[in-house]
């Protein structure tokens, strides 16, 4: 270890009274370098912050003095910077400063703080220190939220916070590093329980100051995954804006909504807050526009509904949007305002209904203990309300109006014919509820597509399994694992006439795994259990298969739904019989057409070059090759070819 990695060392250690006298020593020395004087200079700062806060001042004066009179070797910013943050503990501020640096390093984030309060009050604080000042607000908020250990927040933890976001606001240090987005984070932990307004917070602390990392989601140790920072501010903040902000907040967001919705185009939610912006910013016809594509992805939810109802200007397409909304959700702990709606729009023509919809918000409000809506007191006092007759309403009459509303958003897909599948279950991950689907088979030409939906889609209810329904449906170009199915109707037809029955020949059996693999046509094949299959499987031998095929992110596969032994084998495009010479190639058989005979076949039936060979052959993809040949099922030997001698002529 050289002489100036020693005095490092004993530094480091907190022996500074021995690094310091063999530092002096080193730069006494004609020969001292700069690593030398880099030691010398590193220990003096050492010895001016310790003595820093000593009653007697004499040994801070003359350390003070040495380094006042050292002078940095080379560009070494980092020692320059250090050696005039020492040179300013001369006078009581610059102490004051120390200490206040030192209670955090001590784990003591609340006094350190008021330290710094105090000092910024003072404004004796650089930009450095404002910054170390900032760290320290952001901690002794994170204690605060520790402590809270997930549970809401007490009214007087939640000042401090919010005074602390203040107070780092006003620093004016505002700048693309980590600890603003540090303090973003917070703020956004406040927003959620309703505690700060993320949107007014966000004007202050510049939504262009997100950094690179903020713009990624997130994954934790136990493999959850959490969106990025600016998709979660963006989607907050604009949600507060369109529900009750200033045309500022709005007009400020807007920008910054359009880039989130760019860079994160899987978030309906961005784009339902653009729909609302743009309506609060009165540009109604952009919102309508934007609201109609929007709501080809969410058809199936009330709200959907609803906001396009609100755009409309026209009280047809209004009441035909209302209508839709209810059918897909009766849920009066969510649908009592859009009730209101739909009966002031009909009450005239309709008025025992509309009478009907009025009363159950007010029964649903009053059993509740919750305030009556001003909309249905007001129609509940009204002279059509006391002459009418109540009519129930429900999912019959609500269809009455809906067709409207499914044309603006359907009318350029065509209608399918499919049918109800089985139903199963996502098991939920990370505490979440499980997710119970339906499948639906859509006819396709040879083998039917399989898609699925929420089984609670309100036109599968109670449909049973293989029901006839025609949907209309858009399979994702850039992700073709995702299909969104619009609209289901009912249709003529026979319990599952979309799946057929097709013939398909065995061409392997796996053992080990009790599997047997089937071939139907070029590109569809399937798989199906041993035990699914009464008597024996046999290769060469049909099969009558129903299947289906369906896509995830690692490519397109197809599911067995039932086998039984078949009665006609798949045509010539399929399997063929064949009746030829052949060669050897490394244990490996060749017809003089081409047909592969695999290894196990050559060495079981001993043939070799020359030899006649007939059997059955099958289609067969090559992945080597990346393309489709032939491929022997069963062989048996016709003849062998004559050992010729070599001067046969």
């Amino acid at each position: 270890m050289r002489p100036a990695q020693q005095v490092t060392a004993l530094r480091k250690e907190g022996k500074l009274d021995e690094a310091f006298a063999l530092a002096s020593e080193l730069i006494a020395n004609p020969d001292a370098n700069e690593w030398d004087s880099r030691a010398y200079g590193w220990c003096l700062i050492a010895l001016v912050k310790h003595h820093a806060s000593d009653t007697d001042p004499s040994s801070l004066q003359r350390y003070l003095g040495l380094l006042n009179g050292f002078e940095v070797p080379g560009a070494d910013e980092m020692l320059t910077e250090h050696r005039e943050r020492a040179l300013a503990l001369a006078d009581e501020d610059g102490r004051a400063i120390m200490e206040a640096r030192k209670l955090g390093k001590d784990g003591q984030h609340d006094r350190a703080v008021l330290a710094f309060s105090s000092l910024n009050a003072k404004g004796i604080l650089n930009e450095d220190d404002k910054t170390a000042f900032g760290w320290e607000l952001y901690r002794a908020s994170r204690v605060i939220f520790q402590r809270a250990e997930g549970k809401d927040l007490l009214p007087g933890a939640v000042e401090t916070i919010k005074r602390h976001l203040n107070i780092y606001l006003k620093l004016g240090i505002s700048k693309s590093d980590r600890l603003h987005s540090l303090a973003m984070q917070q703020a956004v932990r406040l927003s959620r329980d309703g505690h700060l307004r993320l949107v007014a917070f966000a004007r202050l602390w510049d939504l262009e100051l997100f950094q690179r990392e903020d713009l990624r989601e997130t994954r934790s140790e136990d493999g959850k995954v959490f969106p990025a920072l600016a998709e979660t501010v963006i989607q907050r903040a604009s949600k507060e804006a369109a529900q009750g902000g200033s045309p500022a907040e709005m007009t400020y967001i807007l920008p910054h909504l359009e880039r989130g919705i760019e860079r994160f185009p899987e978030n309906l939610w961005l784009k339902l807050n653009l729909v609302k912006l743009l309506r609060e910013l009165g540009r109604m016809d952009e919102a309508r526009t934007l609201a109609t594509e929007f709501a080809r992805g969410k058809a199936a939810e009330f709200w959907t509904w609803d906001l396009i109802g609100d755009l409309e200007i026209d009280p047809a397409m209004k009441l035909s949007c209302y209508a839709k909304a209810l059918t897909c959700s009766e849920d009066d702990n969510f649908v009592s305002k859009l009730r209101l709606k739909f009966a002031s729009l009909i009450f005239q023509e309709y008025s025992g209904e509309a009478k009907s919809e009025v009363e159950r918000v007010i029964d649903y409000r009053s059993r509740e203990g919750s305030r009556v809506p001003d909309d249905a007191q007001r129609m509940a006092q009204s002279p059509w309300f006391r002459a009418a007759t109540s009519h129930a309403t429900g999912r019959p009459f609500y269809e009455r109006f809906t067709a409207r509303a499914e044309e603006l958003l359907f009318a350029h897909l065509p209608w399918t014919e499919a049918t109800v599948g089985d139903q199963f279950v996502i098991e939920g991950q990370d505490g979440q509820k499980d997710k119970r689907r339906t499948r639906i088979f859509v006819k396709s030409d040879p083998v039917p597509l399989e898609i699925s939906v929420a089984s609670r889609h309100p036109d599968l209810r109670s449909r049973a399994t293989g029901t006839p329904i025609g949907v209309q449906m858009e399979v994702s170009p850039s992700e073709p694992w995702k299909a969104t199915v619009h609209r289901i109707r009912p249709r003529d037809g026979t319990d599952d006439d979309v799946v057929p029955e097709l013939n398909g020949v065995i061409d392997h059996i796996n053992d080990a795994k009790a599997l047997v693999h089937f071939v139907v046509a070029k590109g569809v094949d399937g798989t199906f259990p041993l035990t699914e299959l009464k008597g024996k499987a046999v290769i060469g031998e049909a099969v009558a298969v129903k299947m289906v095929r369906y896509r995830s992110r690692t490519g397109e596969r197809t599911r067995t739904l039932s086998v039984r032994a078949g009665t006609q084998l798949p045509g010539a495009s399929v399997l063929k019989r064949f009746n030829e010479d052949m060669e050897v190639r490394n244990g490996l058989g060749f017809t003089a057409a081409g047909i592969f005979i695999p290894r196990d076949m050559v060495s079981a039936l001993g043939l070799s070059d020359g030899d006649n060979v007939t059997g059955q052959a099958v289609i067969n993809f090559d992945k080597k090759r990346n393309a489709w040949g032939w491929k022997a099922l069963t062989v048996e030997l016709r003849s062998k070819a004559p050992d010729w001698d070599d001067d046969y002529t």
